[in-house]
């Protein structure tokens, strides 16, 4: 066998149309993706009691018809506190590893201004969180 026979990669023989290249999806799309398949995540506000310190622990979700993350926190609820005094928070969404490495699975945090529904959506919306949450638990 000469030299060149071995540094050419062998292919099947395949006589239909070439196949088009899927693009690879862009992080936004990666991260929808993420969002849609996890139910729970970390949700951190910054502590009343505790000033300029975090206050994360998980937290259930669900997606709005929009694709933005949704919570049914009650008024008594530490977070809900905290978002009333200083409404930026972040979302920390991980998916467990296939192969149990938690560093090489998919993973991403959110920050934004944490907002209560309006009043005349509130019953919709509280709707759409249960039958979502209902669906994956």
């Amino acid at each position: 066998m000469s030299s060149s026979e071995t540094t050419v990669p062998r292919q099947h023989a395949f006589t239909g149309p070439a196949l088009p290249q899927l693009p690879e999806p862009s992080h936004a799309e990666r991260i929808r993706t993420l969002m849609s398949l996890t139910s729970v995540a970390t949700l951190s506000t910054l502590s009343r009691k505790h000033p300029e310190f975090p206050f994360g622990s998980l937290m259930p979700f669900a997606l709005d018809s929009l694709g933005r993350p949704i919570f049914l926190i009650s008024n008594m609820a530490m977070h809900t506190q905290n978002l009333k005094t200083d409404p930026r928070c972040s979302l920390f969404v991980g998916q467990a590893g296939a192969d149990g490495d938690p560093l090489g699975a998919a993973r991403a945090t959110l920050i934004g201004q944490g907002e209560a529904v309006p009043e005349q959506d509130v019953a919709g919306v509280r709707e759409n969180y249960a039958m979502k949450i209902a669906a994956t638990g």
